[in-house]
């Protein structure tokens, strides 16, 4: 056991020696591989497009390194040598990181050759603002010192050369990507959402012209072309005044329209103030114009900074008349006009040199930051009253209901009662009717009785009439559910076997007739009196041998007709029996139902008599019974009330 127990020992001890050395190794091949920050650089002037002299003085500087050229400065060259030394060569890849090196340039690694960025020329203006990062050759780099040589041109303006490293090229790309995306993707974000900003609020604006709406739409606008500035990082030299004022007009636009939103915030809106902060940020751009390039500097040196007051001048007194607010979104827009004044207070150190923390402007994100927190007041104010108009549709969709449904309890209780108005007044007339005809008739045939002037033939004719008006009333009253057809119809049938027996032909014809012809039911009884009529004349005093009924209906424009037309092939009417009680009869009743009758008669070639009757087109489709017709149009009704 021993023996077995020692060279596991000594074999456990030599793996954790062997673990101890290959993590030292990876300790020091990181060491070796980390990115070396170079802090210092020499200087010399060149001419435009040539290398630096062999006897040229090198001025040592520290870095980051910042020079400025006056305003109508021309094109000049200069060279940049730094310096890295290494104690040994990587064999993974290397590269040169170039932080910020605004005015390009081309570089080399000891006398040789490595990459070119685009500079000034004479017909070109650069301003580059994000880093740029060099591959370089293992093979070029020696132990001990390593010299990289920068040759650019510059014109006027202020112009840096900061955070020049060196290192494996996997270990710098990421350093480089997040400087990529500070310097240059931000601000391509913020211009973008200022763009959606300007255009939804811009709409808003010009269809409710509100104050907060218009200062959100000019600031979203304002910061479009101040990233733009930044974005622009090549372009004609003689685009560069017109870029300057753009670049003044846009920052000092933003910056007095955020300060009125701030005071608008706090409560004042006294148009003194409006006037005097608009001026003061139109006053920038205003004098670069009338002066040329000339006071760039000074702008740079006192007006920037007086912008920055003047915002933290609003926010304070926004701060002071808002410290008891409890709305979530002013409370945002304050935070964040905060963080914005903080991020200006250093984008102007950092373009004075004065600061010594990261390269990129901190306003590329704090700008569209404050747009959104100022829109904030204004989606949420929105999103209010949109939940406002939904409660209050809800509720008047539920008293729409309410009212509808009242309505139609309403409605089904006056169609009730005007059934019953209506079923009450055919009773009454049916039973007028009756007392006119049938009860008139049996009283003067009581009378005759009693007085012995009828004989029995005489008494069953009486009695024979007075059983048809009793049995055409009764088929009035049920034309309410079988129609007028079927009410001729059984008057047919039980006139046809009297005519018959009496030797007359009855033909009946029906013509382009629907299958139902529905009218108004208080003109059922006088047209069937009407037909009883020319029929019972036809059988006492025409002495015809054939009777024709005919039934149709005829279009005349748009009005349609129902014609019923009686003849006989009888001896016809005297000229004095024209006049008769039965025919004077039978025009009360079409004057009536407002028909029209005519009579056709010459004594020896029968007799005609025609009535026509208007019908509604509506009762040409099929039937509808009474209470249909008394009906109101419920869902007309309540469309209309919802329309009012």
């Amino acid at each position: 056991m021993t023996c077995l127990w020692l060279p596991m020992v000594v074999l456990t001890a030599l793996q954790r020696s062997r673990a101890w050395v290959l993590a030292c190794a990876l300790l020091c091949a990181a060491a070796t591989a980390s990115a070396k920050p170079l802090t210092a650089v020499e200087w010399t002037a060149t001419a435009v497009g040539e290398p630096p002299a062999a006897d040229a003085t090198w001025l040592p500087l520290p870095l980051p390194l910042r020079w400025t050229a006056a305003a109508d400065s021309p094109l000049q060259g200069v060279a940049m040598r730094l310096t890295f030394r290494l104690d040994s060569v990587p064999r993974e890849a290397f590269a040169v990181l170039l932080r910020h090196a605004d005015t390009g340039g081309t570089i080399s690694l000891n006398g040789r050759f490595i990459g070119a960025i685009h500079m000034a020329d004479a017909d070109t203006h650069v301003r580059w603002r994000r880093p740029h990062l060099l591959a370089i050759d293992p093979t070029l780099l020696v132990v001990g010192d390593n010299v990289l040589l920068l040759q650019t041109t510059y014109r006027s303006g202020t112009h840096a050369v900061a955070g020049v490293e060196v290192g494996a090229l996997a270990q710098l790309q990421g350093a480089h990507d997040r400087q990529f995306f500070a310097a240059s993707t931000l601000p391509w974000i913020g211009a973008m959402l200022a763009a959606v900003i300007t255009l939804l609020f811009g709409v808003l604006w010009l269809r409710r012209p509100e104050p907060v709406l218009g200062l959100l739409t000019i600031a979203a606008a304002l910061w479009i072309f101040r990233s733009g500035f930044f974005l622009v990082e090549t372009a004609p030299a003689a685009a560069q005044a017109a870029l300057r004022v753009v670049y003044y007009g846009a920052s000092g636009g933003f910056a007095a329209t955020m300060t009125l939103a701030l005071l608008r915030l706090s409560g004042r809106r006294r148009r003194r103030d409006v006037l005097a902060i608009t001026g003061f940020g139109l006053f920038g751009p205003a004098l670069l114009l009338l002066t040329g390039q000339n006071t760039a500097p000074l702008l740079d040196q006192l007006w920037m900074p007086a912008l920055v007051l003047m915002a933290a001048m609003g926010y304070s007194l926004a701060l002071y008349n808002r410290a008891r607010d409890r709305n979530p979104a002013h409370a945002l827009l304050l935070v964040t006009a905060l963080v914005a004044l903080g991020a200006a207070l250093h984008d102007y150190l950092l373009s004075q040199g004065l600061s010594t923390g990261s390269m990129a402007p901190a306003l590329h994100w704090a700008g569209p930051l404050l747009l959104v927190a100022l829109a904030m007041p204004l989606v949420d104010r929105f999103v209010r009253v949109l939940r406002e108009a939904e409660s209050a549709r809800a509720e008047l969709e539920t008293r729409v209901r309410e009212r509808e449904q009242l309505l139609k309890r309403n409605y089904e209780r006056l169609r009730q009662s005007e059934r019953l108005q209506a079923q009450a007044q055919e009773r009454q007339r049916i039973m007028q009717d009756m007392h006119d005809g049938l009860g008139s008739q049996l009283l003067s045939s009581l009378m005759l009785v009693e007085r012995g002037a009828v004989s029995q033939p005489q008494m069953v004719q009486i009695l024979r009439e007075s059983i048809d008006d009793m049995r055409l009333a009764i088929d009035a009253l049920a034309s309410e559910d079988a129609g007028l057809l079927a009410a001729l119809g059984n008057l047919r049938f039980r006139m046809e076997p009297r005519l018959n027996a009496t030797g007359i032909e009855l033909a009946w014809v029906a013509r382009g007739l629907p299958e139902e012809i529905d009218i108004n039911p208080d003109a059922v009884l006088p047209i069937l009196r009407i037909v009883q009529e020319a029929l019972t004349n036809a059988l006492k005093h025409s002495g015809a041998r054939f009777v024709h009924v005919t039934i149709g209906t005829q279009p005349d424009g748009d009005t349609t007709w129902l014609t019923l037309r009686i003849g006989d092939n009888g001896r016809g009417i005297v000229e004095e029996r024209v006049g008769g009680r039965g025919l004077l009869n039978m025009r009360n009743r079409a004057a009536r139902i407002g028909a029209g009758l005519k009579l056709e008669t010459s004594p020896g070639a029968g007799t005609v008599i025609t009535l026509r009757y208007k019908l509604d087109p509506a009762h040409l489709d099929g039937p509808t019974t009474r209470a249909q017709q008394l009906s109101l149009n419920t869902e007309a009704v309540i469309e209309r009330a919802r329309r009012t």
